[in-house]
């Protein structure tokens, strides 16, 4: 049987990301990317910063060294961040919640590397997203699906199969801090972790 890919029009939701949480929050986003750690995260966010943006719906981020770090520690690690932080395995609207790995900070693509760690969230209950570059993201294995870094500084969400998000604009000032603007799928905001 053959499959094709035909690209088409889908509802997306405007999200933001930054190292450090802005504050204020700015306005007009529909939900946000949280830094949960990882060696290569430039910061992991701290329960104030989660607090500020408690009333979104928030993506959580792990940003390992592949080549470096042990997948399977960095799944556990990252497990061990979900639960202190009573990240739900599911929601009222959603069958799992998805998490994000961060894959362009170390040695990529690596897909065996990306199956254990990523293995270690999915088999608690989590769906796994990957976020990386174009030259190596499609290296990757899609898991639950990709998030493109893309910065064009248009809005759009990147044609390829399986990519549910896009990092479109970095360096964006807010009033808070500067932040990079993100599009997502909006069936994919709907299985983030949800404000409770």
């Amino acid at each position: 049987m053959r499959s094709d890919w035909t690209p088409g029009y889908v509802q997306v939701a405007p999200g933001f990301d930054a190292a450090h949480c802005p504050d204020p929050v700015p306005a007009g986003y529909e939900w946000c990317m949280v830094y949960a750690g990882g060696s290569s995260a430039t910061h992991a966010w701290d329960a104030a910063e989660l607090a500020l943006v408690a009333k979104l719906p928030r993506l959580p981020v792990w940003v390992p060294t592949p080549g470096t770090d042990d997948p399977v520690t960095a799944g556990n690690a990252f497990l061990r961040w979900l639960t202190v932080h009573n990240v739900p395995k599911t929601n009222a609207r959603s069958d799992h919640t998805r998490v994000m790995w961060d894959m362009e900070t170390g040695q990529e693509p690596d897909p065996a590397w990306l199956n254990k760690a990523a293995g270690v969230t999915a088999a608690a209950g989590y769906r796994n997203l990957v976020y990386g570059s174009i030259s190596t993201l499609f290296g990757q294995p899609a898991r639950s699906g990709y998030v493109v870094a893309n910065p064009t500084g248009v809005l759009h969400l990147y044609q390829h199969p399986n990519v549910v998000a896009t990092q479109y604009a970095f360096d964006v000032k807010t009033p808070g801090g500067e932040i990079d603007q993100d599009v997502a799928v909006v069936d994919l905001v709907r299985q983030m972790w949800q404000p409770s």
